[in-house]
């Protein structure tokens, strides 16, 4: 595809549209309702983080087991204090809200289909398709009462703010390098879980990091988080052998060092960034902001992208012809964006 169908806004939209679509056609049916019989069970399970997960656990042929209603509950609620402790950070946000509201959620805005995707996925929630095809989501009034709890308890915020200073780490290293091997991050919060209500939970931290960022399973069973702007992702992927083993510096550097390092970066790019800010302003399609523009033109000069690209890219999303300032502002934006894995740039700072 051209670059132009490969920013981030772009393959942020296409992934949202598809996980709407996605959301549409769930089960009528969840884990909680009343009216849900074991009829229903294999539906849920199926779409489902336990399926994938004993699918990916390689356990010994068998005869299948059949599930039920009852049972899948009892592992829902078994886990549900800890579960809750170690959602991503949209999933948690969306939590608060929704027992706020009472256990209903309209989701009103893109932003909120995937982390209500994944509280489906969990057998948390279902999801109601009410007039005018607007999508509402729903958690049983029980797991709404006890989630006010553990909101409420000292364990949970202990946990959740391990949980942010991982999200910190992680969010810091894949602006600073792109991708990343999701072992180190997966074992650092391991590690800090440590007598902790969420200790000895792997699949659950496991299930923190799908829900929490996007992903590639790359070749012996490696899974990578990536920056959500990374059009490419099988490009860098020889090259992070040369980041060592545990991805792209994350135990290389502790978390103020990230934090320093993210924030040179900002620094170097924040004149950029306004500069190109003050000449795309009003000068965007309708359906873009001129902030999301420049965001994009940043991410895409981070991977590389030729300038050439970029100049194309800029035109199309532009409502008038690009004028000379702003191609020597792009171009210099080029030069100067530090490059994904290896922070160069193709002009010395």
């Amino acid at each position: 595809m051209h670059w132009a169908d490969k920013t981030m806004s772009v393959l942020r939209a296409n992934q949202l549209e598809a996980c709407e679509k996605d959301l549409a056609c769930l089960p009528c049916h969840g884990l909680f309702d009343p009216d849900c019989t074991d009829a229903d069970a294999e539906a849920l399970f199926d779409l489902s983080f336990y399926a994938a997960e004993e699918l990916g656990a390689k356990r010994k042929p068998g005869k299948p087991a059949l599930h039920t209603i009852e049972s899948l509950r009892v592992r829902v609620l078994s886990a549900f204090a800890a579960e809750a402790a170690l959602l991503s950070m949209e999933e948690h946000d969306l939590l608060v809200r929704m027992v706020l509201f009472g256990g209903q959620l309209p989701l009103a805005d893109w932003d909120s289909y995937l982390p209500a995707r994944h509280l489906v996925r969990r057998l948390w929630c279902r999801v109601d398709r009410g007039e005018e095809k607007r999508l509402t989501l729903v958690m049983p009034r029980q797991l709404c009462s006890t989630a006010l709890l553990l909101l409420a308890g000292d364990q949970h915020k202990k946990v959740r703010d391990l949980v942010e200073q991982v999200h910190d780490s992680i969010d810091n290293t894949l602006y600073l390098m792109g991708m990343m091997q999701a072992g180190a991050p997966e074992n650092h919060l391991k590690k800090l879980l440590e007598g902790t209500h969420a200790d000895g939970r792997p699949e659950l931290v496991r299930r923190f990091l799908l829900a929490g960022y996007d992903y590639i399973d790359a070749a012996g069973g490696r899974l990578y988080l990536i920056h959500p702007g990374l059009a490419e992702p099988e490009r860098m992927l020889p090259l992070m052998s040369r980041c060592g083993q545990n991805g792209a510096g994350f135990l290389a550097m502790n978390e103020r060092e990230l934090s320093g390092a993210a924030d040179s970066v900002s620094d170097l790019e924040n004149p950029l960034y306004e500069r190109m800010l003050f000449l795309l302003m009003d000068c965007v399609r309708p359906e873009l902001t001129a902030e999301d523009a420049v965001e994009d033109l940043i991410i895409l000069a981070k991977q590389g992208v030729p300038v050439r690209d970029m100049e194309e890219v800029l035109a199309s999303m532009l409502i008038c012809l690009p004028t000379a300032e702003m191609i020597s502002a792009l171009r210099d934006l080029s030069d100067r964006t530090p490059r994904w894995l290896y922070l160069s740039s193709n002009r010395v700072q």
